[in-house]
């Protein structure tokens, strides 16, 4: 066996975990509603669900990624549910000082 196929060096070392077809993330949200549709004998609609968060997570992922959902939720959602300590409230428009 050479050396060069005892060291391979990855191509892309920035591209995301995957399992299967999809990355961590949109599995989970394929995969969450359908398992959960199972488990209440309904799996058709949990597919369908899982189909329809999927495609709405890649869509969002096409826009900016992680960090444009990461901010999506500082606007929405109340200030403790992120914990971020060093970022002002969101709901504080103007800053006086």
């Amino acid at each position: 066996m050479n050396d060069q196929a005892k060291h391979a060096i990855p191509s892309r070392l920035d591209d995301p975990e995957r399992w299967l077809f999809w990355t961590l993330d949109e599995a989970a949200a394929l995969l969450a509603p359908a398992l959960l549709g199972l488990a209440t004998n309904a799996f058709v609609t949990g597919l369908i669900a899982g189909l329809a968060g999927w495609a709405l997570l890649r869509r969002a992922k096409r826009g900016g990624g992680a960090d444009t959902a990461l901010c999506a939720l500082y606007w929405f959602l109340p200030g403790f549910a992120l914990g971020l300590r060093a970022a002002p409230p969101s709901h504080l428009r103007r800053f006086t000082g």
